[in-house]
């Protein structure tokens, strides 16, 4: 039967494959998976004591086979057909098949408890640990559920008994591998398996929760008791979770009766005897040791003062034990070459460590007894925790025993960690030292012998600007599948060889170089060329500077370089030897003082139409110590500059508009890649392949592409394809980051920068690889962190703003999308300065980025990072069970898309995490109706971002969060938010709820609904009503720049004076779509507003008047049901300020205006934007003169006639703005029916 049921789940998983390969989605068939596992759990059972019981359901087994049979026919079919032409077939059958062994839930249930009732057994201790490997299974699988049947305590339930299961595994696990044969063990074990048997009925039952139908009327028996019953809606009330606490309860007592056992089962072991293997040695190791972290991490999260009692040892012995899972899963190799690599100070291992087979087991047995040890102290505290509450319940000599054992275990620890450990805690060696010579095929080469070409001797020279570098020596870590190196592990100081000057790309800006450099104006101009490091400003300065065109254009030409630190005397006599006349500098210019070269600089130019070449200019003051040097004639002379800084022309005299120099094309960087590795000859064609994956990796940036073929030079690939697949596949940003070339680049840029800026771009460290990030999340992160300097009569906000476009400027930062206002919505850093930022910041104890489950699972070091930056999935986060109570600011990204992890228990944040100022877990699901309470204890939190999807309260005690100045918080509900928010005087922005909204409660007291926020600056999302109360809420908020409303609809009157708001810039106002016409309305907008948007306020139009006067609007969005009417006329003189008008799902038919000979609407429009279902069939003449217009966007559905019509009239405009002269006008047009 087990193997029916394996060839069941292959056959399923199969057809789920095939399925989402066809686009198509059906829960039915993740849903009958699972099932499947839950009746495998029990079918194992069954079987393992069938020698006891009769069979208790004999149709399951027939049902299996008969589906099963079915199944497997269709799965094969889908392999070979299209399986479009099996998905009514398959998903009738998989649903019949669900619910035919779903009929067999109430009988399994009952076996289930007689099975506890009679005390089953199982044949052999393996079993045992099999049938609890499937129980953990199911368990895991109920985590995947999201119903809302599953609430946060059913889940935290779940969770604990997961964790629980887990420890006994490991237990017993351990206990067994030391040989104990202590009567209490084999005693023991008949109380593991009643709990694990207890904990597969109820993971079973709780399978079934959520298909509880609504025809049940039972009533929870146990309804005082039950944890989560005012948590699961009514329907799901009654026997199932009557059933479920019952079993909840069961499960206690039973694992407590085996407390005193633990102790003495571990003291009865022996690590030396063992039956299994190595490796089956070392997984138990590993086991036991997490269940010991967990068990720690457990009792370092508690509040009570049995923490007082040795609480330093206790984080020690936590940090030493995490260490060991870094020693434990390193392989053979490493722990031979640690050996060599630390000498001496490893002769403590080394006598342990002397036959292959053998020392690895020796190694093993010292570390299974540390553990054996470290068990009876954990389990000795927490069973006295248990029992008494704390550890003053341990009679005093206990307790002075118990504490001699911990510092002991944590001397005889740290004794190997130390070893281990070279320079930082939890990052070992061996990682980043080993050089291991041997490599599998399909890279059959050794590193060391390419080391003995001439051609990698002599790289040299990797820069244009004649910077040198040694080349030194590596060798490339074994790999073992099936690429035999980690491209991460490359020494730091590769090389980039460069043996001729390759220029690929940047045609279209070498011409407009050269244009304007020989046209333009008579006067004296400076053109600068900028863009961030390796982007090749000075490739294409060279190459204009070396065109005929140029030379023949000019008299002179002249060229320096200049260092950031620069000396004025050395500058001028390269400037003065640069024309080629002088082979070096001669004695007469060297005798000269500064005065004299600008004087000898002058004559020579003087007379002369002359272009002069300023390399990589990094202060523009430059420009003001040598300006007298330079003749303005009437000559046509230029200044050609290159720079990482955009504001170049604004700070120098005669500076003209910058050439920001763009990213290669992906065919420009596969050139400049195959240039750069096969010369002159052309790329095989069987690596074309390859090679495009390669240069797409770079993204543009020559720095990159150039980096990447000395890497592929170096490793003397020659024409392997299989070898430059699997280089493609396992290139990483970090190993191109750590050439020698791309570290100097960028490491020049960095320490460019002043000091407040050096902690913002850093900060982009924190966010993952091809992020676009918020901005104004990010500069509101940077202002809770500090890093944003006080700057008298500005606020914060504008003052980071003021950052972001520096760094914009230096080139170090990209803008990803602009917000309609002309802003920057999202920001980016290419990838290599990623990786530099990455780091910089671990180098510099700034900040910790782990990614995946192995960092979390292996990090150890610093003890107290200042920060974190977590991207995984929120169940890894918790599962790596991190203690860092100092931690002062705590990131949270998911790793991969649709990966939001539901969280039922956060209250261990707010247990560890007291000193945290910055908590993001947007990311993670929060499965709670309202904010847990112990959220107060983060007194020092000023930034709180979170997502619950079904909060729907806020605790009052929220205000003790007093330095709190940022709070998000996402929920699909409406929330509501406590009176004593008014009393958190430090809030600058608010982001609570989403589509329906947040609500603030009054409070009883009348002054304190009198309170202000004088200092919120934005508010999102709030409920506000059109009436006086609303009004009264308004003016709470006096200094607010953006606001949010979500309005539930007030019928037939609105009225609302918001001019009271003079700070107030942008506003969002969303109401429920009122179909009948307003009979009373009144609102009033601030003159100051400079963004709007309405949506379901059904206006009608004639009140758009009291928009168009608004004297500083720049942004209007109208949505849908914002005005009603098929008619809108156009105001002469109105919307003075306008730049970007959004009509979405408008109704209007009619767009006129009032006198169509007049150009006096819409003086500053420059983009329109129409979008969704529209049914204009006229608009404005006016469109069609607007001198200002650049951009018509169109995205529309809907009948097609009506689009038609609309894409008619847009064509209509373009065509008149070209009659007009206006050619730069651009249409972008995507259109659904059309």
């Amino acid at each position: 039967m087990d193997g029916y049921i394996d060839r069941v789940l292959r056959d399923l998983d199969i057809l789920q494959k095939n399925l989402n390969k066809s686009n198509s989605y059906n829960p039915i068939f993740s849903d009958t998976i699972r099932r499947m596992k839950f009746l495998k759990t029990f079918i194992k059972s069954e079987i393992s004591c069938r020698q006891k019981y009769d069979r208790l359901l004999p149709n399951t087994d027939d049902t299996v086979k008969k589906f099963g049979e079915d199944i497997h026919i269709l799965s094969v079919r889908s392999e070979s057909e299209s399986f479009s032409n099996l998905i009514g077939v398959s998903d009738q059958l998989v649903f019949d098949f669900k619910r035919r062994i779903g009929g067999s839930h109430e009988g399994i249930v009952r076996a289930y408890e007689q099975s506890i009732s009679f005390g089953w057994s199982f044949a052999t201790f393996y079993e045992i640990v099999e049938f609890i490997d499937l129980v953990l299974q199911n368990l895991v699988d109920l985590h995947l559920v999201r119903k809302k049947s599953y609430c946060a305590a059913l889940r935290a339930q779940i969770q604990d008994l997961e964790e629980k299961l887990t420890f006994l595994k490991s237990f017993v696990c351990f206990a067994k591998l030391g040989g104990s044969n202590h009567h209490d063990f084999i005693r023991w074990l008949d109380h593991i398996v009643a709990i694990a048997l207890k904990a597969a009925s109820l993971s079973y039952m709780c399978s079934f929760l959520d298909e509880v139908g609504e025809g049940h009327s039972f009533v929870c028996k146990d309804v005082e008791k039950c944890p989560f019953h005012d948590e699961i809606e009514s329907e799901y009330i009654g026997k199932f979770c009557s059933m479920i606490c019952k079993q909840i309860e069961e499960i206690k007592p039973v694992d407590l009766q085996g407390g005193e056992i633990y102790i003495d089962i571990l003291k009865a072991s022996n690590s030396s005897a063992s039956s299994r293997t190595m490796k089956m040695d070392e997984h138990i190791l590993n086991n036991f040791n997490d269940s010991l972290i967990s068990f720690i991490w457990k009792l370092l999260c508690c509040n009570s003062n049995f923490m007082d009692f040795r609480k330093d040892e206790l984080e020690i012995l936590f940090s030493e034990l995490r260490f060991l899972r870094s020693i434990l899963r390193m392989p053979m190799e490493k722990k031979n070459e640690l050996n060599e690599k630390i000498g001496g100070g490893w002769r403590f291992l080394r006598c342990i460590l002397r036959k292959p087979k053998e020392e690895k087991k020796e190694l093993n047995e010292r570390i299974g007894a540390l553990l054996r040890e470290a068990g009876i102290i954990i389990c000795t505290l927490a069973l006295s925790r248990v029992k008494g509450g704390d550890v003053n319940s341990l009679d005093t000599k206990k307790a002075r025993h118990c504490s001699h054992m911990l510092v002991n275990i944590n001397k005889r620890i740290k004794h190997i960690t130390d070893l281990a450990s070279v320079s930082s805690r939890g990052c070992l060696a061996p990682c980043h030292s080993f050089k291991i010579q041997k490599c599998y095929k399909p890279f059959s080469y050794k590193l060391s012998k390419a080391m003995k070409s001439q051609a990698l001797r002599d790289l040299a020279s990797v820069s244009s600007r004649g910077c040198l570098a040694s080349c030194r020596s590596f060798k490339i870590q074994k790999c073992y599948k099936p690429f035999s190196y980690k491209l991460s592990k490359m020494l730091p100081a590769l090389q980039v060889p460069m043996t001729h000057e390759v220029t690929v790309g940047h045609d279209d800006e070498a011409k407009k170089v050269s244009d304007r450099l020989i046209g333009g104006p008579e006067q004296l101009e400076i053109v600068p060329i900028v863009g961030m490091a390796g982007l090749g400003k000075t490739t294409l300065a060279k190459r204009v500077y070396n065109d005929n065109s140029i030379i023949y254009s000019f008299h002179i030409r002249l060229w320096c370089t200049i260092s950031q630190v620069y000396n004025m005397k050395d500058l001028l006599l390269q400037i003065l030897c640069s024309d080629g006349k002088r082979p070096g500098i001669n004695e007469e210019l060297e005798i000269l003082d500064e005065h004299d070269l600008l004087h000898k600089l002058y004559q020579k130019l003087k007379g002369k139409r002359y272009l002069v070449v300023f390399d990589d200019v990094w202060d523009f003051s430059i420009w003001n110590d040598v300006r007298c040097s330079f003749p303005d004639e009437m000559r046509s002379s230029r200044i050609l500059i290159t720079s990482r800084f955009s504001n170049v022309a604004s700070q120098v005299e005669c500076g003209g508009e910058p050439l920001d120099l763009r990213l290669l094309t992906d065919i420009e960087s596969l050139q400049l890649l195959q240039k750069k590795v096969f010369g002159e000859e052309d790329c095989p064609q069987s690596l074309h392949g390859p090679s495009v994956e390669i240069a797409k990796f770079c993204k543009g940036l020559p720095l990159a592409i150039v980096a990447v073929a000395g890497i592929v030079a170096t490793l003397d690939l020659e024409h392997d394809v299989s070898a430059w697949e699997e280089f493609a596949k396992s290139l990483t940003s970090t190993v191109v980051s750590l050439t020698e070339t791309c570290k100097k680049s960028l490491e020049l840029s960095y320490e460019n920068l002043p000091h407040h800026l050096k902690p913002c771009l850093l900060y982009f460290a924190a966010f993952g690889e091809d992020a676009k990030i918020v901005t104004r999340n990010l500069i509101r992160l940077w202002v809770a962190e500090g890093f944003v300097e006080n700057t008298d009569g500005k606020k914060l906000e504008d003052v980071a703003e003021e950052y972001m476009m520096d760094l914009i400027g230096r080139n170090l930062v990209m803008v990803s999308e602009r917000s309609s206002m002309g802003g920057v919505k999202a920001s980016c850093i290419h990838d290599l300065l990623l990786e530099f930022c990455k780091s910089k910041a671990k180098e510099t104890d700034f900040l910790r980025v782990l990614r995946g489950y192995d960092e979390l699972y292996t990090f150890n070091e610093p003890r107290y990072p200042p920060r974190l930056s977590i991207c995984s999935s929120a169940e890894d986060f918790h599962k790596s069970k991190l203690f860092c109570p100092q931690l002062g600011s705590l990131l949270f990204f998911r790793q991969n898309a649709g990966d939001d992890f539901p969280l039922a228990d956060v209250s261990f944040l707010f247990c560890i995490y007291k000193h945290l100022t910055v908590l993001n877990l947007e990311h993670v699901v929060l499965i709670h109706k309202e904010l847990p309470t112990e959220v107060e204890s983060l007194c020092r939190l000023r930034y709180l971002a979170l997502r619950a999807d079904a909060l729907r309260f806020v605790p009052l005690s929220i205000s003790n969060l007093s330095s709190l100045e940022t709070f998000y918080l996402q929920s699909l509900v409406e929330v509501s938010l406590p009176y004593t928010i008014w009393d958190m005087k430090k809030l600058r922005h608010v982001r609570v709820g989403g589509r329906l909204g947040a609500r603030v409660l009054p409070s009883d007291n009348v002054l304190e609904n009198s309170s202000t926020l004088p200092g919120l600056d934005t508010l999102c999302y709030l409920r506000l009503p059109f009436n006086q109360e609303g009004e009264a809420m308004l003016r709470r908020i006096p200094n607010i720049r953006q606001l949010k409303i979500v309005t539930a609809d007030v019928g037939e009157e609105v009225c609302c004076n918001m001019s009271q708001l003079d700070t107030l810039e942008s506003l969002n106002i969303v109401s429920s779509h009122f179909q009948g016409p307003r009979n009373h309305f009144e609102l009033s907008f601030p003159k100051n507003l400079k963004k709007l948007l309405l949506s379901g306020l059904n206006l009608p139009w004639s009140k758009i008047s009291l928009i168009e006067q608004l004297p500083n609007l720049e942004v209007l969005k109208l949505l849908c049901d914002s005005l009603r009417g098929r008619r809108w006329e156009l105001t002469e003189g109105g919307f003075p300020k306008l730049r970007v008008l959004t009509l979405s799902d408008v109704n209007v038919v009619e767009w006129t205006e009032t006198d169509t000979d007049s150009d006096d609407y819409f003086p500053c429009l420059e983009e329109l934007k129409l979008v969704g279902e529209l049914k204009l069939e006229r608009v404005p003449s006016c469109l069609e003169r607007i001198s200002t217009l650049e951009m018509i966007k169109v995205y529309i559905c809907g009948k097609s006639d009506y689009v038609g019509s609309v894409i008619s009239l847009v064509r209509g405009i373009e065509e008149a703005q070209e009659n007009y002269g206006n050619q730069n006008l651009k249409i972008l047009v995507d259109c659904q029916a059309w």
